[in-house]
């Protein structure tokens, strides 16, 4: 992941953002972004408008972002998160740069942790699926999460 800082504020074009993008996912061929997508999630006003067809940091950093949420999440629930990200009035500079540090320390953990449950070895096929098993739990857990807070009420 890239840091915020790393992140080109030059203004890039649609097919330098992606291959930007996907710079950083080279071992994760199937998150990789193509320039439709990116042009989808600019159209779907995920991101802010784009001026004179060159993306800004922020735009990118929010397109990383939704890259790789989306693999877990629908993109309605994207939408949320980023929507609640900017009603808590966190600059998404702050918003990026606490998901990639919080993505690098899990990542971190999973590859020094998973060798162990309860003081047991665990084999490739229990480690397999214990990881599956959490992901599922994750996934349970952010539907409802996503669900009640579109049940709330909207503040104007």
């Amino acid at each position: 992941m890239p840091s915020y800082e790393q992140i080109p504020d030059v203004g890039l074009y649609l097919d330098q953002v992606s291959k930007f993008i996907n710079s950083f996912l080279i071992d994760f061929p199937e998150m990789n972004v193509t320039p439709s997508m990116i042009s989808n999630y600019a159209k779907q006003k995920l991101i802010d408008r784009v001026n004179k067809k060159t993306y800004t940091r922020v735009q990118i950093a929010a397109l990383i972002m939704i890259v790789l949420s989306k693999t877990v999440i629908s993109i309605e629930h994207v939408r949320m998160m980023l929507e609640e990200l900017r009603d808590q009035d966190d600059t998404l500079k702050d918003a990026y740069t606490q998901f990639a540090e919080c993505l690098c320390e899990v990542l971190q953990a999973l590859s020094e942790n998973e060798m162990y449950h309860a003081g047991e070895a665990l084999d490739d096929t229990a480690k397999m699926m214990r990881n599956t098993v959490i992901a599922i739990a994750h996934k349970m857990y952010l539907e409802r999460y996503f669900e009640s807070r579109a049940a709330e009420p909207k503040e104007n």
